[in-house]
């Protein structure tokens, strides 16, 4: 006989007595409940959850200028580089507009040319006593008007440069672009709103939640998330997604709502399989097995103030006992606080149960 059958025995022996007892003093038979010893058993965690597949950019092409479409260059649905001319729009008012300022830089920097001329004359001859005070200030103030004339000058051509250079869109990112809603002939401005949009489709972004009691209990936060634990998944036809996702991040809160923690994954996306928005299913696994603490479901009492067992001490009495659980299976509760291998428990009957009173135990084997 083991130990553990030996401790077993003992308990059940004193749970007889007792029960012997209390029949002897007129009290209610004990109840009869199964009982076993907490045991360890190399584990390989699973849990399951439903996710779904974002991008990491998505960029709506809006147009920065008003004006004709003139051209569109891209089919919809396909890929596109970062800088290619995805629309053309009328430019004629535009380089109109970049000459009249190139002509205005010219005579502003004429002017300010003349009046900084102006003023090293007016200033030798003050140094000389030629030229008043007044004079002095004249010229200094044309000096100063020229100055910022030709900045402002300079500043109207940048910006009369940048309309004229937007009547080219292009690609700010490589990506498939999706519908064009600004075919040619149409007259687009500034509050004509997207005219398409380009999504980066590799590599993806896998996003799923989980409670924040998994997340702590199970995932050991973000730190276990990292390295502990292998992802894949499964797309709506039940076939396994060929790439693995590499943990990302953590959303930096939770949703008060649902108490559920949002992590995120980055999943290669080569073939372009995988669209923005798509429901998968996300398996995560322990990618080591690990001995932990195993308890028939049968065993835990689920209660609004937490999860409990009963322990049946060397007295025989079974008493509650507080555990956090990390996971079940079908027929097992995996545990994490709370319990010690070769403790014993109830593991039949806990509904006959009142914690001090004496029971009738059955061992039963696990």
């Amino acid at each position: 006989m083991t130990k553990s059958q030996f401790r077993t025995t003992a308990a059940a022996a004193a749970m007889t007595i007792c029960a012997a007892a209390a029949i002897g003093q007129g009290q209610a038979p004990a109840m009869t409940v199964g009982i076993s010893t907490v045991k360890a058993i190399e584990h390989i965690a699973v849990r399951k959850y439903n996710g779904h597949v974002i991008a990491q950019e998505t960029v709506a092409i809006v147009p920065q200028v008003a004006g004709e479409i003139k051209a569109v260059l891209f089919k919809e649905g396909a890929y596109v580089k970062e800088g290619d001319i995805l629309y053309t729009i009328d430019k004629v008012k535009y380089e109109s507009a970049v000459a009249s300022s190139r002509a205005t830089v010219a005579q502003a920097r004429a002017s300010a040319e003349y009046a900084g001329k102006t003023f090293e004359r007016t200033k030798a001859l003050f140094e000389k006593k030629v030229a008043s005070d007044d004079d002095m200030d004249s010229a200094a103030s044309a000096k100063n008007s020229a100055d910022a004339a030709l900045a402002a000058a300079e500043a109207a051509l940048v910006a009369a440069e940048d309309n004229l250079a937007h009547c080219s869109v292009t690609a700010p990112i490589s990506g498939r672009i999706g519908l064009n809603k600004a075919t040619v002939g149409n007259y687009v401005s500034t509050a004509s709103g997207a005219m398409a949009t380009i999504v980066r489709t590799d590599p993806m972004r896998l996003a799923f939640s989980m409670s924040a009691r998994d997340f702590a209990a199970i995932y050991d936060g973000e730190a276990g998330l990292r390295g502990k634990f292998a992802v894949k998944v499964i797309l709506s036809d039940e076939s396994e997604y060929p790439a693995e996702p590499v943990f990302d991040f953590v959303e930096n809160t939770a949703n008060a709502s649902t108490d559920t923690v949002t992590v995120y994954y980055t999943l290669d996306n080569p073939d372009g399989a995988l669209l923005a928005g798509m429901s998968v299913k996300v398996t995560v696994t322990t990618r080591e097995a690990s001995r932990q603490i195993a308890v028939p479901t049968t065993s835990v009492v689920h209660s609004v103030n937490g999860d409990f067992v009963y322990v049946i001490g060397a007295d025989g009495i079974p008493q509650r006992r507080a555990i956090t659980t990390a996971g079940t299976t079908a027929e097992m509760e995996f545990v994490s606080e709370g319990l010690a291998v070769g403790e014993t428990i109830v593991t039949r009957g806990t509904h006959k149960v009142f914690p001090g009173m004496p029971v009738n135990a059955v061992s039963v084997e696990l």
